[in-house]
């Protein structure tokens, strides 16, 4: 069963998250992932190419009990399956809404820590590092050098520029990406490109939001402009998809 969110919960997260949250809980009944699905075929539902990402995930894991440090851990549905699978799991972020939406939907049940990645102490090292979609937010240089003192592998799931892209708030280059993983030692042992079964994600929700357009305003407290702004970005976000400008990424590293 999908767990169902109150929208009060997840209108203060920050934006356009809580927009996503939205529309999830209205089309889905819930929120379980707040990553890319994986699609097979058209039609399908979010939950299920969602889910697939994350078994694309297990199934490169060690066995119970390897101790796997998940990096951005969402709203800790990944934590809180490999904590149930005898996992020695501990997951964090930095962002305090996400902590306080865990703790509400967990308790104490996973071992969860606001902290930022590049500051993280940890108590030992790991026989995973795990960053599904939030690699993007952490510098190359220093997500590998601290990776570098807490583990020999990582597991990368996200999206990058593959190609040069001159506008703020760009996706990371790839290419960066894996000079900064060679210069700490992280030789790359899987690349698989899972652009094409990522993308029918972005339309999924810019097929929705017009359709949610009055109920962002009214619940979420958006402007017209916001949300005409995010159709505008999507669009373009997509476009980018379509000329192998972003693509989206399964990469593990050892070292």
């Amino acid at each position: 069963m999908r767990a169902v969110t109150d929208p009060l919960a997840y209108r203060d997260f920050y934006y356009p998250l809580n927009v996503f949250m939205h529309i999830l809980t209205h089309e889905e009944g819930g929120v379980d992932y707040l990553h890319y699905g994986l699609f097979e075929s058209a039609g399908e539902s979010i939950a299920a190419a969602q889910e697939r990402s994350t078994e694309l995930l297990l199934a490169r894991l060690p066995l119970p009990p390897a101790r796997i440090l998940e990096v951005g851990v969402g709203l800790a549905t990944t934590l809180q399956r490999l904590t149930q699978l005898g996992y020695d799991a501990v997951g964090i972020t930095p962002d305090e809404k996400q902590i306080a939406a865990i703790r509400g939907r967990y308790g104490d049940e996973v071992r969860v820590a606001c902290e930022r990645f590049e500051s993280f102490a940890g108590d030992g090292r790991y026989d995973v590092v795990v960053l599904q979609e939030s690699s993007q937010y952490i510098e190359a240089g220093a997500l590998f050098a601290k990776a570098a003192e807490l583990t020999s592998r990582l597991i990368v799931l996200d999206e990058f520029a593959l190609q040069p892209v001159a506008h703020e708030g760009a996706l990371h280059s790839l290419d960066r990406f894996l000079r900064a993983a060679s210069d700490q030692g992280f030789a790359l042992a899987e690349d698989l490109d899972l652009s094409a079964r990522a993308a029918p994600t972005i339309d999924y929700f810019l097929q929705r939001i017009p359709r949610y357009r009055d109920l962002l305003m009214r619940d979420i407290g958006l402007t017209a402009e916001q949300v005409d702004g995010l159709v505008t970005s999507g669009e373009a976000y997509r476009d980018f998809y379509r000329r192998g400008v972003y693509g989206y990424r399964l990469l593990q590293f050892a070292r």
